[in-house]
């Protein structure tokens, strides 16, 4: 490829929407172009990479006997309904209707489709297992899109199926993933970590995230020192947690010995949060009543959002209490509110059934209780794990204290079981005649994602910088002021030349421009291996090598370069 011949489409400036490092530079290096919130152009750059993630994937996927198939993205309503996710996946929908006024949806993922055309073709256990994927577009309504094809409407996925007449043929095919997954990850050069999740809407007994680190990342891990232990923010529990159920009947009430709780006015004293319980207010259904309910975490503690829900009696979604309706209800702003002489439902956190002489508030303006104790001043709440994690936490499997970084999600793999087949009625003929459900298993990689995971973590203040198992290209020839010395040219285009002929993904900048804008543009895109072509260096016999990575230079001799190159990829793809 020639410059002259390609679409550049770099920018010198950051656009203003543009909030995190690789959404600027996928738009500065002419990766891609909004259209509208969520949805992008693909630009060629972007495609070239793209394409060599889906050449990994799709390698990969051979290697475990996954076949390629391709869905439509539109697909029937009526479907989603037999599963019921119709409702589950609510305004992310987008549905709409055709001209005989059959209703239809944008696929954000595929599990009624294949389900449906396995029910239909395939009715013995002597057909299983049988895995299939697609890499498609995928469609999402998000309601806030951002950064970039980090949360967009529209973006494109590998998603696999299998399916199985037994659970341990599941379970084999899920590990298969799950290793194919570090493969993948690997060969992309992504500093990754495998995380238990929660299956979510999609569903299932057992799945795993595969994250990305980044410090732009909207989602968080939760990992220890050796990484012996790894989990998402939503299901990681903390050792006391642990404890408590292993060990529920060793636990004793705190003895009922009298307290000396007294009320402090909080401007006159300092109260530390370590040593305080919050009260939270939220809505809560027993018996089709709506009601309130309170939940209790220690001061410096945050609630766990997912594993609140979790909670049968309280309000799905969880509905918290705006300030002015707890002031209507208690008579006092959040600020004060406490447990004592509360007629309704109380959740504590495990870390408060630890406390002793602990401060609450005292539902009266400006005030708090102290010296307050289990048993004694407060009935035994319902106990729950409803915090998240600290890293000041020590691991649950006892490994040192936890770790908790941000991250991008760019892999999630399920066990979904019998849960599609009996919803839609997916039946096999077993060995002994037997008509039984189908065992399923859901596999994703976010492509498109994947690109802006890299960029997050391989980039300087010049650009991207590429691995070189995903660059647009492999290597950039720059030859300087080609336009004014033939020599120049002609040694360009033999290099070029030969670089092709040795299977080595090379474009040539043969533009007529100074050469600092070659350079920034190239830096920019963060094309891994530069040569360099100057007066200076062939008078020498030679030309330079710089490497985007660590600027390393090296003078080769002329006619040595494309053995120097061949050489020094095979060694990198070999590590790939």
């Amino acid at each position: 490829m020639r410059t002259s011949q390609y679409l550049l489409s770099t920018l010198k400036n950051i656009p203003h929407d543009a909030k995190i490092i690789s959404h600027q530079l996928m738009l500065r290096s002419g990766m891609i172009r909004k259209i509208s919130s969520g949805l992008y152009i693909w630009l060629p750059t972007g495609i070239r990479v793209l394409n060599k993630i889906k050449n990994i994937i799709q390698k990969e996927m051979n290697k475990i006997n996954a076949l390629e198939t391709s869905m439509p993205i539109i697909q029937p309503e009526e479907l989603w309904k037999e599963t019921g996710r119709l409702n589950v996946y609510g305004e992310e929908l987008l549905r709409f209707s055709d001209r005989h006024k059959k209703n239809f949806i944008l696929g954000p993922t595929n599990e009624e489709i294949i389900t449906d055309f396995i029910r239909s073709e395939i009715n013995s256990y002597k057909a299983l297992p049988l895995t299939v994927y697609q890499i498609q577009t995928k469609f999402r309504d998000e309601i806030r899109p951002r950064f970039g094809i980090v949360r967009a409407r529209e973006f494109t996925m590998k998603d696999a199926y299998s399916f199985h007449a037994d659970i341990k043929c599941l379970e084999n095919t899920y590990d298969k993933f799950y290793h194919s997954y570090i493969n993948i990850f690997n060969k992309i050069k992504l500093d990754f970590c495998v995380v238990k999740a929660d299956s979510g809407s999609i569903g299932g007994s057992t799945s795993h995230e595969f994250q990305s680190f980044s410090k732009n990342g909207e989602d968080e891990i939760v990992f220890s020192e050796n990484r012996s232990y790894s989990s998402n923010m939503n299901m990681a529990k903390s050792m006391e947690t642990i404890n408590f159920f292993k060990n529920k009947n060793q636990y004793k009430i705190i003895e009922k010995e009298k307290s000396n709780k007294s009320m402090i006015h909080f401007e006159q004293n300092t109260v530390l949060l370590t040593n305080c319980i919050k009260t939270i207010l939220v809505r809560t259904e027993i018996n089709n009543i709506t009601s309130i309910a309170a939940l209790l975490i220690r001061g410096d503690h945050e609630l766990n959002l997912f594993k609140v829900e979790k909670i049968d009696i309280l309000k799905k979604p969880l509905v918290f209490l705006e300030e002015k309706e707890i002031i209507a209800f208690m008579g006092v702003t959040k600020k004060f509110l406490g447990p004592l002489g509360l007629k309704i439902p109380v959740i504590a956190d495990i870390s408060t059934f630890q406390m002793k002489n602990f401060t609450i508030g005292a539902n009266v303006k400006n005030h708090f209780f102290i010296n307050i104790n289990w048993g004694v001043d407060l009935p035994i709440p319902i106990i729950k794990d409803i915090r998240k994690v600290t890293k000041k936490d020590w691991s649950p499997d006892g490994s040192g204290y936890l770790n908790i970084k941000k991250s991008i999600e760019i892999g999630h793999i399920f066990q979904l079981g019998q849960q599609y087949s009996r919803k839609m009625k997916a039946f096999v003929k077993m060995k002994n005649g037997n008509q039984e459900n189908l065992y399923m298993g859901c596999y994703g990689i976010g492509i498109t994602r994947i690109v802006a995971a890299v960029i997050e973590q391989n980039n300087d203040d010049n650009g991207i910088i590429w691995p070189n198992s995903i660059a647009p290209f492999e290597a950039v020839i720059l030859p300087i002021n080609m336009h004014k010395f033939i020599e120049i040219k002609k040694i360009a285009n033999i290099i070029y030349q030969e670089f092709k002929k040795n299977g080595i993904d090379v474009i040539l900048d043969d533009r007529n421009e100074r050469p600092g804008i070659m350079f920034n543009e190239m830096d920019l895109i963060g094309i891994p291996h530069q040569i360099i072509i100057s007066t200076s260096s062939i008078n020498n016999g030679s030309v330079e090598y710089r490497a985007r990575k660590n600027k390393k230079i090296v003078f080769v001799k002329i006619g040595e370069i494309t053995n120097f190159m061949v050489k020094h990829l095979k060694t990198k793809r070999n590590k790939q």
